[in-house]
């Protein structure tokens, strides 16, 4: 039997926690044995394998390696595994759920676009802005642009925007194209909302 290959397994931070690399010039021994290996995963950008450590992950690896290849973990003297917790996933919103804008507000809408290309608008700018109205008028699908009251904005602005945690940015674009849409239908009162 010829000589074995040498593995060298070290300690590694992968995705802010720690892992063994398991480093070998290209042997195909051994690289079924560390496919076997539980919760091995090959890196693609480093190109080699690596696996988190667990109480018990550097002995197993070491165990199974012995059989195709020398096996040297002298990196690891002096290294404390520390049991890991791992973090708690936040747990996502819902969304609010809303209605369709009614057929006379998506044409109003629909005018609202085309003017704005009119005046020079870019179709990027624009198609935000038409988004964010669909938004509002589908909260308030049951209203004109004439029976909007300063009420019904800061009731969306505080029941839509802020329920589902929408950023500052996103407040002040809604902000804009509300005052951008009223200005356009003639609703002197809210030109500056």
């Amino acid at each position: 039997m010829g000589r074995k290959i040498r593995v060298i397994l070290q300690p590694v931070k992968f995705r802010k926690r720690d892992h063994i690399a398991i480093l070998y010039p290209y042997s195909p021994e051994v690289d079924e044995v560390v496919r076997e290996l539980e919760n091995s995963e090959w890196s693609t950008g480093y190109r080699f394998w690596h696996m988190p450590i667990k109480a018990n992950t550097l002995e197993d690896v070491k165990s199974a390696l012995k059989k195709v290849a020398e096996v040297d973990d002298s990196t690891f003297e002096g290294f404390e595994y520390k049991e890991q917790v791992e973090p708690e996933k936040k747990e996502r919103r819902k969304r609010v759920k809303i209605d369709s804008p009614t057929k006379e507000q998506k044409e109003k809408l629909e005018q609202f676009r085309k003017h704005f290309i009119d005046k020079g608008y870019s179709e990027g700018t624009v198609k935000v802005y038409v988004s964010m109205l669909n938004v509002f008028w589908g909260w308030h699908n049951d209203k004109t642009d004439f029976e909007i009251t300063r009420d019904d904005i800061d009731g969306f602005i505080e029941g839509y925007i802020e329920a589902n945690n929408f950023t500052v940015n996103y407040k002040r674009l809604m902000t804009n194209a509300l005052r951008r849409y009223f200005k356009f239908a003639g609703v002197k009162k809210f030109s500056r909302v």
